[in-house]
């Protein structure tokens, strides 16, 4: 298994509600695929640099992870499918 960064950015409407359901939900996806969450960071609400949606504000979080190489694809489709995600970054660590 490789080791992964995974940063998402969410709806702050949506994650305001309760960020850790929707960072537990993610985490529940990662171990369906057979991979282990090592360290989940609420990085909290920030402003963006430009718009995506008409959207000013995402709520960032940050998974550090290990995932098999086969289930690379299939997460990032999961995470794009979800409607909550604005934008996530899947980064393969040395």
């Amino acid at each position: 298994m490789s080791k992964f960064d995974l940063t998402i950015l969410t709806k702050a409407i949506s994650a305001a509600e309760d960020p850790e359901k929707l960072a537990e939900k993610i985490g529940k996806t990662i171990k369906a695929l057979e991979g282990r969450v090592e360290k989940t960071a609420l990085m909290g609400r920030k402003q963006l640099a430009y718009k995506i949606n008409n959207m000013t504000e995402a709520v960032y979080t940050n998974f550090k992870l290990e995932l098999p190489g086969k289930a690379v694809v299939q997460l990032a489709k999961k995470l794009s499918v979800d409607k909550e995600i604005v934008r996530h970054l899947l980064v393969k660590e040395d």
